[in-house]
This record gives structure tokens, C-alpha cells and sequence, in this order.
């Protein structure tokens, strides 16, 4: 249930009614005076003056200055609140898109990450395979002189025998 004003027959009354709506912040700004017209069950005393209905339309009147006063600025708020949601809003698109930017290049990086991965395995087991072959041709290379170095030997050897078997032929010249 809500109270509400009511005129009648030059006097303002309260009456419980409760099919009305009133905010709670209007009873602050527009207070009511209540009479005590037959039937208030309020307990109200005391009939409303001229005097002080004219104090009152005067408070009413400076307190619905206020609240135009009032209005105005919230309505000002709102429209900064308003700028400074679209310009967060555009923040927030410039952030996005650059963050799609950053993620695309960190993408393309890691794939290109991953192909100079492949190649740098491809290079190393060439070079594995390369240094496995060095190491076969060196061991061939040691010994093929080895049989070489064996050979020379084998070659003077059978020389000094040959020339040591001529020698001892009849009419060799001696040295």
C-alpha cells in the first residue's frame, strides 16, 4: 500500500491507497503535509494555511529546480558515460584486431619455427650421414696407405733379394 495526496474542496489529504506507485526519493523532495480532515487515520493535526501552502508550492517549486538542476547533470553524465563507452568500445576493436595481428604473425613465426626446425634435422643428419662417410673414406684413406706403405716394403724387400740373387750370378759386376 502507498499514500498519496489528494485536494479536495481547498484542502490537501493522505489516504492509504494501494493501486498508487510512488518512488521513495519523491517523498524527500516533495514532502506532503497531511491534514486532519475525518477519516485520516494518520493522526495528522491541524488544517493547511495559505501561508503555508504558499511555503510550500515556493519549497516545491525550488526543489523541482533542483531536480531539472539535477536531470541536467545526470543527463550530462550519461552522454560522457556514453563518449567514453565508444571510445572504449573503439579501445577495445583496436585491441581485438591487434591482438588478431599479433596472434597471425606469432602463428606464421611458429610455422616458419617449425620449417627451419625440419630443415636444421635435415642438415644435421647430412651432416651426420657426411661425417660417417669421412670417417669411412679416412679409414679407407689409412688403409689404403697402410697396404701401400706394406707394399713398398714388400716391393724393396723383393728388389734387395732380386738384385742380391743377380749379384750372385756369374758375371755380374760387382759393386
Amino acid at each position: 500500500m502507498t499514500v498519496c495526496t489528494e485536494h479536495s474542496r481547498g484542502h490537501w489529504s493522505v489516504k492509504w491507497r494501494p493501486d498508487a506507485v510512488c518512488l521513495p526519493f519523491a517523498a524527500q523532495i516533495f514532502p506532503i503535509h497531511i491534514d486532519s480532515e475525518p477519516g485520516n487515520s494518520l493522526g495528522a493535526t491541524g488544517p493547511l494555511t495559505k501561508m503555508s501552502m504558499l511555503e510550500d508550492l515556493d519549497s516545491l517549486a525550488a526543489r523541482i529546480g533542483q531536480m531539472a538542476q539535477f536531470t541536467r547533470q545526470l543527463q550530462a553524465e550519461r552522454s560522457a558515460l556514453q563518449a567514453r563507452l565508444g571510445q572504449l568500445e573503439q579501445e577495445r576493436n583496436a585491441l581485438r584486431d591487434q591482438l588478431a595481428r599479433q596472434q597471425a604473425d606469432q602463428e606464421a613465426m611458429a610455422q616458419q619455427v617449425r620449417g627451419h626446425s625440419a630443415e636444421l634435422e635435415a642438415a644435421r643428419t647430412q651432416a651426420d650421414a657426411l661425417r660417417a662417410d669421412y670417417h669411412k673414406v679416412v679409414s679407407q684413406l689409412q688403409t689404403s696407405q697402410s697396404q701401400s706403405n706394406s707394399l713398398r716394403t714388400a716391393a724393396r724387400a723383393a728388389q734387395e733379394r732380386i738384385d742380391a740373387v743377380l749379384m750372385r750370378l756369374p758375371g755380374a759386376t760387382q759393386e
